[in-house]
């Protein structure tokens, strides 16, 4: 589970040459569409959260502030999900006492299969 809560962290996962092009990639276009298209302050009005294979729910749940998997789960609440080639899910949450969150989730089979459910029963 990678939380990235500001430029500097968004710096760090471009630069890490042993994680996904496509999710650096991502990243850096997520980011960049946060920051500059819509003026927010990552940490403080944003926050981006990459669900890796082999995170659990409780590790997943406990970054995100809310049980998004696991048997707690809450029912979903996001405002947008995207498909991104097979490899990526992307969620957008917009909750009222937060930051805005995006969720990347990688679509692997050793990715949380609740999490992947939700992804694909969604799309």
């Amino acid at each position: 589970m990678i939380t990235v809560s500001d430029i500097f962290e968004v710096s760090a996962v471009l630069e890490d040459y042993g994680l996904d092009v496509h999710l650096r990639a991502l990243l850096g276009f997520r980011a960049w569409h946060m920051v500059v298209e819509h003026e927010a302050e990552l940490g403080t009005d944003a926050m981006i959260y990459i669900v890796q294979a082999g995170d659990k729910a409780d590790t997943i749940n406990t970054a995100l502030g809310f049980a998004i998997t696991g048997p707690d789960a809450e029912p979903p609440s996001f405002i947008s999900i995207e498909d991104h080639g097979g490899q990526w899910f992307e969620l957008a949450y917009a909750l009222d006492d937060a930051p805005h969150q995006r969720v990347f989730i990688e679509v692997h089979p050793d990715t949380d299969q609740n999490l992947l459910t939700l992804c694909f029963a969604n799309m």
